[in-house]
């Protein structure tokens, strides 16, 4: 045998081998994919305060971790300093000027537009707060709020 066709046939059986390998691999993947299961404790609509926010939000629990989700169609006015808290006070009661008042702060917005998921800590008793605001803390005004 040549040294060329040497060359070939060891390629083959390399690539024989490799085939072999990657079906014995292939075939000892799970057939089952693994679900993640989530479940709502608060969800609804934004009202508007000074402006007016659209989409929806919801407060889950998947992996024994808490979330906000804003949904993929939430759109509210720009502003600099966008934030969302959990209020101790009920959506009504809230103001610009008592917004922060015995809050706590989720996150700063990352968009006015979009969806958005942010994670709140295991140290937060959902039960100690009554609304979610969107709020902008620079200017002490009030976007949006809706009961928890």
């Amino acid at each position: 045998m040549n040294k060329r066709a040497a060359i070939i046939s060891a390629i083959a059986a390399t690539t024989l081998s490799v085939s072999a390998i990657s079906t014995f691999a292939y075939a000892q993947q799970p057939t089952q994919t693994t679900t993640v299961d989530s479940e709502t404790l608060a969800s609804g609509e934004w009202t508007k305060k000074s402006f007016k926010s659209s989409g929806s939000w919801e407060i889950y629990q998947t992996d024994g971790k808490t979330f906000v989700k804003l949904s993929s169609d939430f759109r509210t006015r720009n502003a600099p300093d966008l934030k969302i808290f959990l209020s101790p006070l009920s959506a009504d009661a809230t103001t610009g000027s008592n917004a922060t008042d015995g809050s706590y702060l989720v996150a700063e917005l990352s968009s006015n537009a979009g969806e958005q998921v942010y994670e709140i800590p295991a140290s937060v008793n959902l039960a100690d707060y009554m609304s979610i605001l969107i709020h902008c803390e620079q200017y002490s005004k009030l976007w949006s709020a809706a009961e928890l």
